[in-house]
């Protein structure tokens, strides 16, 4: 199935939401890849801690520390990567969606493949339309869409973007945005899975797992 693919795997040291996230959640993100295509992943990282658990398991790219900063894109730590990368399309898995499953990515793959795209990203529904939004200008605002719509049937649908799976073919990542997306990107429809970026979503994460067990 996945002849065509490396599955990447980005884990950075720092974190400011979460001290050290990627240490707390890869061991979850490797665990629902099957044993017989391990060999298929490759952990893009510059955590020693990260280096020293998986290294015997795991092929492990050692990222520049200028891609591994709050400001570094995702784009640049991509381009980087991909230098050991010797398949066509990558699977692009952040450590941050525990809840995602392997049969999660397995559906992105064929979602992809059926549409023959170059790039896809996931998309969720928004619960608050961006027709209502305003840039915050102190006492006054200013629209982030300009419009004199006022009915909110009226609004354009419109959706989130989400990096649940990322899968890209290596020629097509230069195209992409330093959020790794373009006009011709396909987006596979998710619900709302829990995305850890803060202390609070963690602690979410660890309540809602408790009480499943």
């Amino acid at each position: 199935m996945l002849d065509n693919y490396t599955i990447v795997i980005p884990a950075r040291r720092d974190s400011k939401g979460v001290p050290f996230k990627n240490r707390k959640l890869i061991g979850q993100t490797l665990s629902v890849i099957p044993i017989e295509l391990r060999d298929k992943v490759l952990i893009s990282t510059n955590d020693e801690e990260i280096i020293e658990r998986f290294e015997n398991q795991f092929r492990i790219f050692i990222r520049n520390e200028n891609n591994c900063r709050d400001s570094s894109s995702t784009k640049s730590a991509m381009l980087e990567t991909i230098r050991e990368v010797y398949t066509e399309n990558v699977i692009m898995i952040y450590n941050t969606y525990p809840e995602r499953t392997w049969e999660d990515i397995q559906r992105a793959v064929k979602f992809f493949e059926e549409r023959d795209a170059a790039s896809m990203l996931c998309k969720k529904e928004v619960s608050i339309s961006p027709f209502l939004m305003m840039y915050d200008k102190g006492d006054h605002g200013e629209q982030v869409i300009s419009h004199n719509l006022y009915r909110r049937q009226d609004y354009p649908k419109c959706f989130e973007i989400s990096h649940f799976v990322s899968i890209f073919s290596k020629k097509e990542l230069v195209n992409l945005n330093n959020n790794l997306y373009n006009k011709n990107t396909v987006f596979l429809k998710i619900d709302n899975p829990i995305d850890i970026d803060t202390k609070e979503d963690l602690e979410k994460y660890n309540e809602k797992n408790k009480s499943n067990s």
